[in-house]
C-alpha cells in the first residue's frame, strides 16, 4: 500500500509482540513510518529504536505526545493498560493501533470508544488473524458458499507456562484463555455472523497450576434468525490446532489454520510456497496497512472500535457464564 504521505507512527510497549508490529511498519514504507519507539525501560526504547531505525527513543506516552512527527500510535502493552493508555492517545489527538483484547473488559472497551468518538480519531484493534489472505477469501466468496447456519470454531495450543509475568497472576474473574485466544476466534464468529449474539453459555476450567486462571473453554452463542456459534479455546492443546468450519445448507468451508480453505474437502485456497503455517509476517503486515488506510480516511478491513466493543462484551458475557454457570442473555 502506498499512501500520500505514510503514517507516522509511534510503537509503544518493546515486549514479545512488539517486533512484529515494527515490522510490518517499516516493511511498509508507503503506508507508515516508524518515529518513535516508547518503553518505560529507555534503555531498551534506544536499544529497540536503534535496532529498527526509529528516530526517537521515549520512555512516556506523555514524551512522545508532545512531538508533532507522531500521527498514531501502536500500543503492545499487557491487558490491563490498554484502556488508559489508549485514552491517553486518543485525547492527545492521535489515531490508536491496540493489540487484542481491546481491553482488561467491556467497561474500558466502553471508555476508548468514548475518547475514539470525542477525539474523531481512528481505534482500531489488533485482531491479526482476521487480516489472513485466507480469511479473506472466505469473505470475498461468502454468496458462493449458499445459506449460512453455523460455526464451528477451534483455537487450541500449548504453551509450557505464562508468556508474560501478568498472565501467571490473572485471577479467575479477571481470565485468561478466554481473553487471549477468544479474542481471536470470536472476533472470527461475530466478523461472520455479526457483533450481536442474542445469548452466551460458557463453560471453562483450569488444567494446569502454572496459572491461577482458565485455560480451557467452551462457549455456545445463539444469534439472531437461528444461526448459532461454537467456540473451543486451550493452552493445552498438543499439537497446534486452529479450525473454522462454516456450515452452508449445501457446503462446508473449512479454513485452517489461518491459511488455507477447503470447500466440501477440496482445497480452493493456500499459501504461498514456502510461507510459514501461521503466515504471521502477512497478518501483521495487513493489519497495519488497513489501520493506515483508516487513518487517512480509506475503505479498509481493520476491527474499529465499534466491532471491538461488542467483542468485549461478548467476552465479558462468557466470562461471566462460566463463573455463575448460567447463560446469559445479551441485550443490545
Amino acid at each position: 500500500m502506498n499512501l500520500d504521505v505514510p503514517v507516522g507512527t509511534a510503537v509503544v510497549g518493546c515486549g514479545r509482540v512488539s517486533d512484529a508490529h515494527i515490522g510490518a511498519i517499516t516493511s511498509q514504507p508507503g503506508a507508515g513510518k516508524l518515529v518513535a519507539v516508547v518503553d518505560q525501560n529507555l534503555d531498551l526504547a534506544r536499544a529497540t529504536a536503534e535496532r529498527w531505525g526509529a528516530k526517537y527513543a521515549f520512555g512516556s506516552i506523555e514524551e512522545a505526545l508532545r512531538e508533532p512527527e507522531v500521527e498514531a500510535f501502536d500500543l503492545c502493552l499487557p491487558n490491563h493498560l490498554h484502556a488508559s493508555a489508549t485514552v491517553q492517545c486518543l485525547d492527545g489527538g492521535r489515531h490508536v493501533l491496540v493489540e487484542k483484547p481491546m481491553a482488561d473488559d467491556y467497561k474500558g472497551a466502553v471508555e476508548m470508544a468514548k475518547a475514539a468518538d470525542a477525539a474523531g480519531k481512528v481505534l482500531a484493534i489488533g485482531q491479526s488473524r482476521r487480516h489472513g489472505s485466507a480469511i479473506r477469501y472466505v469473505q470475498d466468496h461468502m454468496r458462493e458458499f449458499g445459506s449460512l447456519r453455523a460455526i464451528q470454531a477451534s483455537f487450541c495450543m500449548y504453551w509450557p507456562g505464562p508468556q508474560a509475568p501478568w498472565w501467571a497472576e490473572r485471577t479467575p474473574e479477571e481470565g485468561l484463555v478466554l481473553g487471549l485466544l477468544g479474542s481471536h476466534t470470536i472476533d472470527f464468529v461475530q466478523m461472520i455472523l455479526g457483533p450481536h449474539p442474542i445469548r452466551v453459555h460458557a463453560e471453562a476450567t483450569r488444567l494446569r497450576d502454572c496459572w491461577k486462571a482458565e485455560d480451557e473453554a467452551m462457549i455456545l452463542l445463539r444469534y439472531p434468525d437461528n444461526k448459532m456459534a461454537t467456540v473451543h479455546l486451550s493452552y493445552n492443546q498438543q499439537p497446534f490446532f486452529e479450525r473454522y468450519y462454516l456450515l452452508f445448507d449445501k457446503s462446508i468451508v473449512e479454513v485452517r489454520d489461518v491459511n488455507t480453505v477447503l470447500v466440501n474437502d477440496e482445497v480452493v485456497f493456500k499459501p504461498v510456497e514456502g510461507a510459514t503455517l501461521l503466515v504471521t509476517n502477512e497478518l501483521f503486515k495487513n493489519q497495519f496497512a488497513e489501520f493506515a488506510a483508516a487513518c487517512r480516511g480509506l475503505p479498509n478491513r481493520s476491527a474499529l472500535h465499534p466491532h471491538g466493543v461488542a467483542l468485549m462484551r461478548v467476552i465479558d458475557a462468557a466470562l461471566e457464564s462460566s463463573l455463575k454457570n448460567q447463560t446469559v442473555n445479551l441485550d443490545w
